[in-house]
């Protein structure tokens, strides 16, 4: 109990936040002025608009534009969006738009366009990951789409794919169709990272035990365990015995140790598990965007 305590205060720490946000900050002005960008890739969402407008108008930089994007979007977020998740996300944009400048011409040394995609898919789903994982995120359509879905519950990833085929759509007039290919395996890559990102943190494992003898199970699991269990009554359709059903969530750690003193007390249980993406509330880390 004592562990998922502190690790409610550390998701919570406004230091713990920032940096956080500044670690994917600067995976993603990498990902944009080193790899993206002299490849003439087209990522999604706002960042996708900031690039298009550098390559069509030459000026400025991508980071410098897309912070230009932001700022409007900010604005009208700070009366429809939680005024802490935004701030956090501003921070967020100030920190590429600052590493920008930093890291300037840097480029990374890749001359074939599909190894570029991959590489740029994977800093840009890590960047974005560890971003989310704070209370605010990376900026851009993030913060449309939580307006839009708290405001007229429009599903965020149906905002978010027809925004990007808009976008590539308009991208395809100028720009060549190798590509817009290799940027599709960029933010198709930058999707699948971004998911693992976000699952590595929130993953656990969900367990149900079908026993006669609940009651000793779940009383041995509050003391050596210490994570909560809760039960639920059933009764077998064949036996018409009764049954308690213990609902508890752990991770691959502790996973085989319950296991065997579940064993160890009714050799006859029955012992499922599930993967889970995400445990929020109750005595896990709960993520509020207010």
């Amino acid at each position: 109990m004592a562990l998922y305590s502190y690790n409610r205060r550390l998701g919570d720490s406004v230091w713990w936040n920032l940096l956080l946000l500044t670690i994917g900050s600067l995976l993603m002005t990498v990902c944009i002025n080193s790899v993206a960008a002299p490849h003439g890739f087209l990522a999604g969402g706002v960042m996708g608009v900031a690039l298009l407008v550098n390559y069509w108008t030459q000026t400025l930089t991508p980071l410098v534009w897309y912070a230009l994007l932001c700022a409007p979007l900010y604005v009208m977020g700070w009366f429809f969006v939680g005024r802490r998740f935004l701030l956090y996300t501003a921070y967020g944009t100030l920190c590429t738009t600052v590493f920008s400048f930093f890291i300037g011409d840097l480029t990374v040394p890749l001359s074939t366009e599909l190894y570029a995609a991959v590489v740029a898919g994977a800093l840009h789903g890590t960047a974005g990951g560890i971003m989310l994982r704070t209370l605010g995120s990376g900026g851009g359509t993030d913060v449309v789409a939580v307006m839009l879905k708290s405001r007229w519950n429009v599903p965020i990833g149906q905002f978010n794919f027809i925004f990007n085929l808009l976008l590539f759509g308009a991208a395809a007039w100028r720009m060549q169709l190798d590509i817009i290919v290799a940027s599709m395996i960029m933010v198709f890559i930058s999707s699948s990272v971004l998911e693992y990102v976000l699952g590595m943190f929130n993953r656990r494992k969900l367990v149900m035990i079908i026993s006669g003898h609940g009651e000793e199970i779940s009383e041995a699991i509050l003391v050596t365990e210490r994570f909560g269990a809760t039960m639920l009554r059933g009764k077998g359709a064949y036996s018409g015995l009764d049954r308690e059903i213990l609902l508890t969530v752990t991770n691959n750690v502790a996973l085989k140790r319950l296991e065997n003193l579940v064993f160890s007390i009714d050799p006859h249980a029955l012992f499922i598990v599930e993967n889970t993406f995400y445990v929020s509330g109750g005595q896990f880390a709960r993520r509020s965007d207010r």
